[in-house]
């Protein structure tokens, strides 16, 4: 570089005095004006921008200097279109953005490809996106951001191109340049602009792009240290959830390890610093609440992992057709194995707790439980049900859910009521804490899933009295559970409908389709519940019976009623009719017997 520091530092001495503005004395500025320091810097800068004129058109054309200025003007426009945003005149700087990307333009012919000019380019190109993301248009947010992606891909296929910061471009000579400095800055901006990307393809809804988006900047982020280890800990176990929905198992474990082996890189930093007592007491809070939320993305990785593999083994598929399907999809994840991978990072330890396989047998399902049972007790260390209430209630439903999942891997009776007894616990202890004045929807999930799960281990029980060889008879203590698990059904479904209308009898209105559905199948679930009651007594048989109608009867009406919910439970409604005719008949024959033994 030729350009002078004497004619340049009256230049930097007005810009960095803006940069001063904006970074430090804005903190001070009182709640009355919250943007003085930033109106006083956007002056200086307009002032600026008139003196660059000023002085360009003094300047030979197509001179190193001339270079210069321009470069600087931009910096200047696109600073003043910033202060602009950030005071929330969004006009005025997508005005001053716009100058600055025709300013490029006109500087030079080959200015987009200038060293000069690209980290301007790049930082415009990505607040003019913030901009219009801020207007809601995304479609023009992306454009904006396709635009700074191709232009930084553009320089770097130039040989040997090293960017400029304006700090660079006021230094005067080569020496004063600080080696790659323009370049990591560079870097960073295009750092940003995959990540503003990830953000607008997300909530365009192109999820599986956002997702590429996301992993490419965490990577970058760890490739050019530009990290704070939390925030890229809670990103990365968080993009795990979405690739772990489509079984991609891999990558989604590879990404949570790659948050917890960042999270516990970050406690042996803590305990290297310099603190107090209470900085490190804050630091270790927020290291402990975020490794919390880490635990629990484990732990759905590992519920994911065998709620999916008991779908798998239902569907009866073919295995070879199956894994090609897989493949199918993961190849359309994959737009590059290497990219998904964070080599710099030593995983192997945290990735080897558990697999990244579907499970077939018990003791494969076992080890998944085992560690997602782990990762659970882990977070309720920070989430309890005295400080976070909701989100206890969401650890232990989780929790709930993998002794459900374990229960269909283990072949034994036995074992399996014993965890579904275990599931039934644990949702009463629940349910117990929760007021249903202010945790209702939370309630009505609890009291269903009894219900559910009562219901399962009544069917258990079902199947081993019918198993019992044809000379025995049932003891009384087995009719006894089984009456019992019904009862606790039936009251569980109950309570779950009484949340909506306290009149049992009355189907409730103005629901939802996705909340109408389970209040209709509680009905079935309820109407089945009491047909299943044994017992020797005629006159309770009458009256189970008739409930076991009464119910049958609301789930035919409420489907006839409500049509959309009613497509859901076909199948339901199909067995109700039948019962809704038959029963009728079993109680006219139930009510003669009576009758006649009455006589």
């Amino acid at each position: 570089m030729t350009v002078l520091k004497e004619k340049l530092s009256d230049t930097r001495e007005q810009y960095e005095k803006a940069q001063k503005l904006i970074e430090e004395e804005s903190k001070s500025d009182p709640v009355t004006e919250p943007y003085r320091s930033h109106y006083k810097a956007c002056q200086v800068l307009l002032d600026l921008e008139k003196n660059i004129l000023n002085v360009l058109q003094d300047i030979p054309a197509d001179s190193e200097t001339q270079r210069a200025y321009n470069a600087i003007l931009c910096h200047v426009l696109k600073e003043i279109g910033r202060i602009y945003m950030f005071t929330e005149e969004l006009s005025n700087g997508e005005k001053y953005f716009k100058k600055a990307l025709d300013h490029i333009k006109e500087a030079s012919a080959t200015s987009e490809d200038d060293p000069m000019f690209i980290p301007v380019l790049v930082d415009t190109l990505n607040q003019l996106s913030i901009l219009w993301s801020q207007r809601e248009n995304l479609e023009q947010s992306k454009e904006f951001l396709e635009m700074a992606e191709k232009s930084y891909k553009k320089f770097r296929e130039v040989p040997g191109a090293t960017a400029l910061t304006i700090s660079d471009i006021f230094g005067g000579s080569s020496d004063d340049v600080e080696q790659g400095k323009g370049d990591i800055a560079l870097e960073k901006l295009h750092t940003l602009t995959l990540y503003y990307m990830a953000q607008v393809l997300g909530n365009l809804g192109d999820l599986h792009k956002s997702a590429n988006y996301c992993h490419q900047t965490l990577k970058r982020q760890i490739e050019y240290n530009d990290y704070e280890p939390i925030d890229w800990a809670l990103n990365a176990a968080t993009l795990s959830q979405y690739y772990f929905t489509k079984n991609a198992l891999k990558q989604s474990r590879h990404l949570l390890a790659a948050a917890s082996y960042m999270l516990d890189k970050y406690e042996q930093d803590i305990c290297a610093m310099e603190l107090s007592e209470e900085q490190k007491k804050t630091k270790m809070d927020t290291l402990n609440h975020r490794s919390a939320d880490v635990a629990r993305c484990w732990a759905k990785y590992g519920i994911h992992i065998l709620s999916t593999s008991k779908d798998r083994l239902m569907q009866d598929t073919d295995e070879e057709a199956d894994a090609a399907e897989i493949n199918k999809e993961m190849e359309n994840l994959t737009l590059n194995n290497e990219f998904y991978e964070f080599k710099t990072l030593s995983l192997s330890l945290y990735e080897n707790q558990v697999g990244c396989d579907f499970v077939l047998t018990y003791d494969d399902a076992k080890l998944v439980f085992v560690n997602a049972q782990a990762w659970l007790n882990k977070a309720k260390e920070h989430y309890t049900a005295e400080s976070e209430a909701t989100e206890y209630a969401r650890i232990v439903q989780d929790h709930v859910s993998l002794y459900k999942y374990l229960a269909f891997f283990d072949e034994d009776d036995a074992n399996r009521c014993k965890f579904h007894r275990r599931r039934a616990d644990m949702l009463e202890e629940l349910v117990q804490l929760l007021n249903p004045t202010y945790y209702l929807v939370i309630c009505r999930e609890i009291w269903y899933e009894l219900g559910l799960t009562y219901s399962t281990m009544l069917d258990i029980k079902l199947t081993a009295l019918e198993n019992i060889p044809a000379d025995q008879r049932p003891t009384p203590h087995q009719l006894n559970k089984i009456n019992k698990l019904c009862d606790s059904s039936i009251k569980s479904f109950q309570k779950y409908l009484d949340s909506y209308n306290k009149a049992t009898e009355t189907i409730p209105t103005n629901l939802s389709v996705d909340e109408m559905h389970p209040v209709l199948f509680a009905y079935f679930h309820i109407g089945r519940l009491f047909y299943k009651i044994i017992t020797p007594d005629k006159k309770m048989q009458l009256w189970n019976i008739k409930n076991s109608l009464k119910y049958y009867e609301m789930l035919v009406k409420g489907c006839t009623e409500n049509a959309e919910a009613g497509e859901l439970l076909k199948a339901e409604m199909g067995v109700c009719k039948q019962m809704t005719n038959l029963l009728p008949l079993k109680i006219q024959k139930l009510f003669a017997e009576i009758q006649n033994e009455g006589n």
